[in-house]
């Protein structure tokens, strides 16, 4: 999947969004107007009823056209518009703080790596291998475990704060292969930018519907007498029927913005898992299952849009968020017979053991045909939807090489830490001494211990394995506290720098790590696109390309082919490449930071030239992994996926 492309359009979607916005906000101004200058009419006639309707021709203030002159109009407008902005920003600064605001809103709690549920255990393995196959890093899973409809979500304003959540209902009734596809749908979603347009929708939308909120607060008020309580009740009903009107311009928005992009995301998930009745099952368990995909949460109304399937279940189709079930089923499975599935949680073990077989059968047959339907449904060229091999068999092989005492200590916080540490001690041993000791300074009682008990396992460890055990241990870490955070990263920084000097892996580990902390323990720093075309950045380009090409060949002039057919895959030929002695780490840090400032349509192209260069001798070496997966990270992007031959 073309997921940079469908980040553009994401962006280009939020021009869509605000555009919607401003045209209900500028309805929802002029109504009340109308609305509140018709109840203050009302409220003022004191002599109405009783002198009649003459009233209306007198021209004081008392009269409706008084009530409509431009001064009212302003003020009322303003007071409408600021109140609108006010409460935007108020739910913009709740949302800052990244995915986890939005689970622990629906009352989510964290699973965490060690956890001996098996039911919670499988959805942080398939979290897990899903995201080292999106080139994504292994995000937080929270649990709606009062919610039993079936349903999942993704939030967050990045992939380093991104969230998955999960229902009870998700996790006891879906088996592995299915969980799969749902968790692949979510991921689809980070990766295709709607993430991110998602939480501006919930802030956008919050500002639509806080007129009635107040209207809500006002009519439940009580004045000093009945007269007051009489005329706070109508402006308070005025407001919340005004409230109700902005409900329903924001539940037209919502479905304007994300029905289409679900049949994307299910193209997609079919993509990643390459069978398509892993999802296709998730939606016919679904159909079949009582509680559906219902979520009974107080908040579930603001974040409707993020959810698998339809969280409220009232909604007329017009305002649905999803499109209709058996239409989902359908493009993933155009030979369904029309029959749900229906199934106990303890028969789920069975079925997963039995369907083992007869799944591998039909995934060749129908892989295509339901990412072709579902794409065309979500308005894409099937053709950009070549078929490629699955790669979850690969990363699940490279898990299977972790020795098990690292596996296991990388989903322990405490064991996180000693196997970062352990990873940047040095070959010499009065080096190593050294870092011993800064680690002995640090205020983790024990953890040079357990770096001594891990450092022979990991001086064993093949380099082709480092990054997915780095990659692995990354929610672990995100289970310290902020002042542990500080801790670990400072000791961090003191280990590279114990030799003076920082050598490549060292910055690859310190990126991926930080990168994908910040997010959790720092404040957003959130770089703004400012380069369209690949010539604004072809000097920084020209000496990336330049180091990873020495890095990855032996010979000059196997370098130099191989940084050519980058450079011409980004589309910039006429930049040559840089003796290695000028390509210094401190040039090369630099110059990935600007990288990271390009616009998504640009990313592709120049992390295409990356990997197209590190391919060009056919075979792709550990550290050439570890670079350009840190200069992913750096963009904000997926890591491009590299296959074994």
């Amino acid at each position: 999947m073309d997921f940079f492309t469908q980040q553009d359009k994401a962006r280009r979607n939020t021009g869509w969004l605000v555009a919607l916005f401003t045209l209900a906000v500028l309805s929802l101004i002029g109504l009340t107007n109308l609305i509140i200058g018709l109840a203050v009419w009302f409220l003022t006639q004191d002599d109405t009823m009783q002198r009649g309707l003459s009233v209306v021709a007198y021209t004081d203030t008392n009269t409706i056209a008084g009530l409509f002159s431009w001064q009212t109009f302003g003020l009322i407008s303003l007071a409408v518009g600021g109140a609108v902005l006010c409460a935007i920003l108020y739910k913009w600064f709740q949302l800052s703080a990244g995915g986890k605001a939005v689970a622990e809103s629906l009352g989510g709690v964290r699973l965490f790596p060690n956890d001996d549920n098996s039911d919670y255990q499988q959805v942080l393995n398939v979290v897990e291998e899903m995201a080292l196959a999106s080139g994504m890093p292994v995000p937080a899973v929270y649990l709606l475990e009062h919610e039993l409809g079936i349903n999942a979500f993704a939030a967050g304003n990045g992939p380093a704060d991104a969230v998955i959540g999960v229902t009870k209902g998700c996790a006891l009734h879906f088996k592995r292969d299915e969980l799969q596809g749902v968790i692949a749908h979510e991921f689809s979603h980070i990766l295709n930018g709607d993430m991110r347009l998602n939480l501006r929708l919930i802030a956008l939308l919050h500002g639509i519907v806080f007129i009635g909120l107040v209207g809500e607060m006002l009519a439940r008020s009580s004045g000093s007498s009945r007269r007051s309580d009489g005329r706070i009740a109508v402006v308070g009903i005025a407001l919340m029927a005004i409230g109700w009107l902005g409900t329903f311009f924001g539940n037209l928005i919502k479905a304007a913005v994300s029905r289409q992009r679900e049949f994307l995301a299910d193209a997609s998930a079919v993509q990643f898992t390459r069978n398509p009745d892993s999802i296709g099952n998730a939606l016919k368990l679904i159909g079949g299952y009582s509680s559906g995909t219902e979520i009974n949460n107080a908040h579930r109304s603001e974040v409707s849009h993020l959810f698998f399937g339809q969280a409220i279940h009232k909604l007329s189709d017009m305002m649905a968020t999803h499109p209709p079930l058996v239409d989902r089923i359908l493009k993933v499975d155009p030979d369904w017979d029309g029959n749900y599935l229906y199934r106990s949680s303890e028969t789920r073990e069975r079925k997963q053991s039995e369907d083992d077989v007869e799944r591998q059968q039909k995934r060749d047959t129908f892989t295509q045909t339901a990412i072709t339907g579902a794409a065309i449904s979500a308005g894409i060229d099937p053709e950009q939807l070549s078929a490629q091999e699955s790669i979850l068999d690969q990363v699940r092989n490279e898990i299977e090489e972790i020795p098990e005492l690292l596996y296991q200590q990388a989903h322990e916080p405490f064991g996180a830490i000693a196997l970062c540490y352990s990873l940047l001690l040095h070959g010499e041993e009065e080096l190593r001494t050294r870092q011993i000791a800064l680690i002995n300074q640090s205020d983790f009682k024990g953890i040079a211990k357990l770096v001594m008990q891990l450092s022979p396992t990991v001086d064993k460890l093949h380099e082709n394995i480092r990054l997915p055990l780095i990659e692995l241990l990354l929610p672990a870490l995100k289970c310290i506290s902020a002042d542990q955070y500080k801790t670990f990263k400072r000791t961090l920084m003191l280990l590279i720098r114990a030799d003076k000097k920082t050598d490549l892996f060292e910055w690859c580990l310190f990126q991926l790590v930080r990168h994908f902390l910040a997010g959790e323990f720092e404040v957003d720093k959130a770089r703004k696109p400012k380069f369209k075309e690949a010539s604004q950045v072809s000097d920084e380009y020209q000496l990336v390309l330049s180091l990873l090409a020495h890095y990855g060949h032996d010979t000059e002039a196997d370098a130099e082919r191989a940084f050519n057919r980058g450079s011409g895959s980004a589309g910039l030929y006429n930049i040559r490449i840089l003796p290695l002695d000028d390509c210094n780490l401190e040039r090369f840090m630099e110059s990935v930071n600007i990288l990271a400032c390009a616009y998504p349509n640009l990313k592709p192209r120049l992390l295409t030239g990356f990997k197209r260069c590190i391919y060009q001798d056919g075979s792709v070496n550990a550290i050439e992994r570890e670079i350009v997966s840190s200069i992913a990270a750096v963009m904000d992007a997926p890591t491009p996926l590299f296959l074994d031959s």
